[in-house]
């Protein structure tokens, strides 16, 4: 079974302050779409090669410079068990 992020207002580039879409202009819940949507990437400081599936493969974009404390655009999460 394939698990993806929704095309939610949660996860849009034009959801405002938790309650506005910035294109419709109106108020919306977190779990609404529209045609709009536009993915909102998010990066936390604790996500990085060490926590990345692809760290120390050969799917890893830059084996020579990941390490703790890196992380590039092919980040991908690992699975948690």
């Amino acid at each position: 079974m394939k698990i993806s992020l929704a095309s939610c207002c949660a996860n849009c580039e034009h959801f405002l302050n938790g309650q506005l879409c910035g294109v419709q202009e109106v108020v919306v819940s977190e779990n609404q779409v529209c045609e709009a949507y536009e993915f909102k990437a998010v990066l936390h400081r604790e996500d990085d090669c060490l926590k990345c599936s692809k760290f120390q493969t050969n799917n890893c974009a830059h084996p020579q410079k990941a390490s703790e404390g890196i992380m590039c655009t092919v980040w991908y999460p690992r699975a948690a068990s």
